[in-house]
């Protein structure tokens, strides 16, 4: 019977490393399609301590959520289309704005547009990431040592849209809180929403 035993024993190793093979495939499949999610360079939840605000535009019914201790808010626009926020060291910024749509673009024309936007501050762009569904796309990337993140909304034939900028050093700050904004956007607010915010 020692044959037997060493039999079942080659066995049991070759189960075992069929096992291993597969359950670490899975895991490099796992994070292979992690990479390419929506979402990959943004954390799924934001800090606990992390209290927001809301801006809410009245004039093209959306709001938009904002860490209000780690973002000051600026003055609405003289034609009340969006506004402006910045951290207290300047070195992060947001901005939320709405538009009609004057040139009659298309949802897909505005993506490729600004797909092939060039970088304001003369720095090489590279995008890292972008989506585009029904209503809305992103775009997101690096512009220098900084990360962009754009989520724009065509709806009613207006655009409305929120961009912000940020350090890549401060990507383990930025990452979850713009995670939590993006998915905080609300578009076509009615005025009862709009009063309750």
């Amino acid at each position: 019977m020692p044959n037997a035993s060493r039999m079942s024993r080659k066995w049991l190793a070759a189960i075992l490393t069929i096992l291993a093979v597969a359950v670490g495939g899975a895991l490099l499949w796992q994070k292979c399609r992690d990479a390419s999610s929506p979402e990959r360079h943004l954390a799924s939840q934001p800090p606990s301590a992390t209290h927001y605000g809301r801006y809410v535009n009245a004039r093209f019914a959306f709001s938009v959520p904002y860490p209000d201790k780690l973002l000051q808010m600026g003055e609405e626009s003289d034609n009340s289309d969006g506004v402006r926020f910045a951290s207290p060291d300047r070195h992060t910024e947001m901005a939320a704005w709405g538009s009609n749509n004057a040139l009659e673009e298309t949802l897909q024309s505005r993506f490729r547009d600004e797909l092939r936007e060039k970088s304001a501050s003369g720095k090489p762009r590279k995008v890292t990431f972008k989506t585009i569904k029904n209503n809305w796309f992103v775009i997101s990337g690096t512009e220098g040592d900084r990360i962009f993140y754009r989520k724009t909304y065509f709806s009613d034939d207006q655009f409305i849209v929120v961009d912000l900028r940020y350090p890549a050093a401060q990507r383990t700050t930025w990452d979850p809180l713009v995670s939590h904004i993006a998915a905080g956007i609300r578009v076509r607010l009615t005025a009862d929403a709009k009063d309750a915010s």
